[in-house]
């Protein structure tokens, strides 16, 4: 299955014929005009622009021109494409950021730099995050993205005539073009994938190619497509599939909006910013690019988000350009919006310490611990329980020293905390990394309380507030307070116990929490029982129990 995608300055019909016309001959002859100026001679025409081999004689037959010494000003002369004289072309790398490799037609392989030129034959690979820009030798550009495999098949350009002949292999990933307007027959710009074939005359479109086919999105243009006789003209704003191993409706699908990115603050506060914008109707996730080039032309991240946020990797100070689009449930991503901000980088933010991330803290009034930053005065710090630090639980602007003992008990559940630094002009830099950690208290266990039921048969029950979901209790009786003989040791699920066989006279008792991690926490003062001895003979039911506690 082979797709054309053509486009043209031309009606809807007028485009079709023309693709279904490309797609069924191999070649067809088409003259490039030349309009000629004051001192023009055949002779002088024939010498700039016809190749070796072509004799001005042959011009003038086709021309039909009587006198090839005296043409008139504004005349148009009609040189056929295969007559002209061609000459290779380089495209130039503009644009990079990470790490890609070239391999020439004769193997060789070497690391991409930017301002490097490449030739036809050389085949283009990125690595992971990483993504570049080309420029052609008609301006046109092509942004490859990260993992893709791009082969430059045909760079070449008809002599002065203004034309080029760019032809271009996606063995796969993902290519953003913005292709100039190319005047004359001879002008040509064609992206292939091993399920189709893009060819375009001026256009801001996007190919995507793998496994389970192509995807073409026309951003701006007019674009006739086509898979065997099959064809349909994408306006702007609309895209299309061609899957592997059949699949020949190409139906346009409307691509879905630009999202609003209109609350994107301009300053971000963080080195590793987070974004949300209003979702958009149909889009299953969203496509984020972030650049420093406002053309977008190599990337410093590359992003995919199922819900209308994302969190940006660490970025150095600076002016940034972000980039969203939704991407429908059939994987096609819609029209960009985008947003430019800042990163402020100074005073640096220091290195949080403890929480650490994903640790487990056992108090409900956590302590914040970060190193010195040069630079700091004082720092500030926030707490809260969203990632996007939306309504903080907890905060601070004037904290001098590297460390805070968060003021109000935290219920648990999970939080996030950050640091940032404050210099002594009182310039607030950006906060640090965000760092998640849980609330997920081990309280000791202070008010052991008979059940409310009294004594029960064969023995008597104990209770005591229940700690966090999951968690066990160890509880220990004694006759002597320093517990160094145990009566009862006994690890148990709920916060319950009931002991059996108990002697008369004074008791020690107390438990403790033992977490899901099996962390335990601490043990509270003993408390002091004194049971009568007639509660050992009659047990439970016969009368009220005399229990005394007492810390």
């Amino acid at each position: 299955m082979a797709i054309t995608t053509l486009v043209r300055g031309m009606g809807f019909r007028a485009g079709l014929l023309l693709v279904l016309a490309l797609a069924c001959v191999p070649a067809f002859a088409e003259d490039w005009v030349y309009r000629v100026r004051p001192g023009d001679t055949l002779w002088d025409l024939g010498g700039a622009y016809l190749k070796p081999g072509v004799d001005w004689h042959r011009l003038q037959q086709h021309n039909r021109i009587a006198d090839p010494y005296r043409l008139a000003p504004g005349t148009r002369l009609r040189i056929p494409l295969t007559w002209l004289r061609q000459q290779p072309a380089r495209a130039r790398v503009v644009a990079l950021i990470g790490k890609a490799t070239t391999v020439t037609s004769a193997g060789t392989s070497q690391a991409v730099n930017e301002g490097m030129e490449l030739g036809a034959g050389s085949r283009l690979l990125t690595a992971a995050g990483a993504s570049l820009s080309l420029q052609f030798a008609d301006g046109s550009r092509l942004r490859l993205r990260e993992g893709s495999e791009l082969v430059l098949d045909r760079l070449t350009r008809y002599g002065r005539t203004g034309m080029v002949d760019t032809r271009l292999r996606l063995q796969r990933g993902h290519v953003h073009n913005e292709v100039r307007h190319l005047r004359g027959p001879g002008s040509r710009f064609i992206v292939d994938t091993p399920t189709a074939s893009s060819a375009v005359r001026g256009t801001r479109f996007r190919i995507h190619s793998g496994d389970q086919g192509t995807q073409a999105e026309v951003l701006d243009g007019r674009v006739a497509v086509t898979v065997g006789r099959h064809a349909t003209l994408l306006k702007p704003g609309f895209g299309t599939h061609a899957q592997t191993g059949g699949g020949d409706s190409l139906q346009p699908i409307a691509l879905l909006p630009a999202p609003d990115l209109s609350s994107i603050a301009a300053h971000q506060d963080s080195v590793r910013p987070q974004f949300a914008w209003p979702a958009v109707a149909g889009a299953a996730g969203y496509r984020v690019l972030i650049s420093p080039h406002p053309d977008f032309a190599a990337l410093v991240a590359d992003l995919a988000s199922g819900t209308p946020s994302v969190t940006a990797p660490v970025l150095e100070p600076g002016q940034y350009h972000l980039r969203v689009s939704a991407i429908d449930g059939g994987g096609l991503e819609g029209r960009d919006a985008d947003a430019a901000f800042a990163i402020e980088g100074r005073p640096v933010p220091p290195y949080a310490i403890t929480p650490s991330a994903g640790g487990l803290v056992r108090q409900n009034r956590p302590a914040l611990r970060w190193t010195q930053a040069p630079e700091a005065h004082r720092y500030r710090y926030e707490v809260a329980d969203n990632p996007e630090f939306r309504a903080p639980v907890a905060r601070g602007d004037e904290v001098r020293g590297e460390a805070i003992t968060v003021a109000e008990p935290l219920p648990p559940g999970a939080y996030y905390w950050r640091v940032g630094s404050i210099d002594a002009q009182g310039k607030k830099g950006p906060f640090g990394d965000a760092i998640e950690f849980t609330v997920r208290p081990l309280d000791p266990i202070d008010d052991i309380d008979l059940d409310k039921d009294g004594a029960r048969a064969g023995g008597i029950s104990f209770h005591w507030r229940a700690g966090q979901p999951g968690q066990r209790y160890r509880f220990q009786m004694s006759r002597s307070p320093s517990f160094d003989k145990l009566r009862v040791d006994e690890v148990v699920e709920q916060p319950e116990i009931t002991v059996s066989k108990l002697a008369g006279g004074t008791w020690y008792l107390r438990a403790q929490a033992i977490d899901t991690d099996g962390e335990t926490g601490e043990f509270a003062p003993a408390q002091k029982v004194k049971l009568p001895c007639r509660l050992c003979r009659i047990g439970a039911g016969a009368g009220a129990v005399l229990l005394l506690l007492s810390l």
